[in-house]
């Protein structure tokens, strides 16, 4: 997924340290840096924006099968789409999906149905089909999800995770390595089996991606609906 956000659109200060981060360990650009991170690597873990974003998708038409799986989940919207031949040319477009030719099958699954075959534009009479289109959207959570106490803890821990990477302090191991077994002299610890999720694989991974959890759309299943 493209992040497009250049700066930290959610988490700052004030929440950081509401949910348990500490202001004084780090320079606010190092802070600023990590929320920044926190937020892309949410948005890429459940393939869509903490705030609605109106970004643009290229996709290759296929005429047995003129549906497209955009490349984000939480559609809010489909704003402009434009049919393209093979020569860069835009011979029709059409706005929205108030009509006979574009349809929003799933916005949460990220599904757009393109009717072309029985629109309005008339050139598949002629024998021509689109080869590609670019469909403009508006994707992101709905309005007030980023803004939860799950999700800002989510954000808060992983902001904490890079900070304490940062600085050489804080985490389970360098990397933040998910540690299984361990032992030292006086004390040894086997903890339960250790998940791969998109956070890593410690338990700070694995405490964040249970957060997230039921914000994840599984649409790969989703496919028929």
């Amino acid at each position: 997924m493209n992040y497009v956000h250049k700066i930290p659109i959610v988490l700052n200060d004030n929440l950081y340290e509401e949910y348990g981060g500490v202001l004084d360990t780090c320079t606010p650009q190092q802070r600023q840096n990590m929320y920044w991170l926190a937020e892309m690597m949410v948005s890429e873990a459940l393939e869509t924006y903490l705030l609605p974003t109106v970004v643009t998708g290229t996709y290759l038409y296929n005429k047995l099968s003129p549906y497209v799986i955009l490349d984000h989940t939480y559609i809010q919207s489909v704003n402009h789409t434009y049919f393209i031949d093979s020569k860069e040319t835009i011979y029709w477009d059409q706005a929205g999906t108030a009509n006979i030719n574009v349809s929003l099958r799933s916005g949460d699954y990220g599904l757009v149905d393109l009717h072309y075959l029985v629109g309005s534009c008339g050139c598949h009479s002629q024998g021509s089909y689109p080869y590609k289109v670019d469909i403009v959207y508006t994707a992101g959570l709905p309005t007030g999800t980023a803004n939860q106490p799950d999700m800002l803890m989510a954000l808060t821990e992983y902001a904490k995770i890079g900070i304490n990477e940062m600085i050489g302090f804080g985490n389970e191991a360098p990397g933040d390595i998910g540690v299984q077994d361990f032992q030292n002299q006086q004390y040894r610890e086997m903890r339960v089996k250790l998940l791969r999720t998109s956070f890593g694989t410690s338990a700070k991974a694995q405490f964040i991606d249970r957060l997230l959890s039921k914000y994840k759309q599984r649409r790969w299943v989703g496919l028929s609906v």
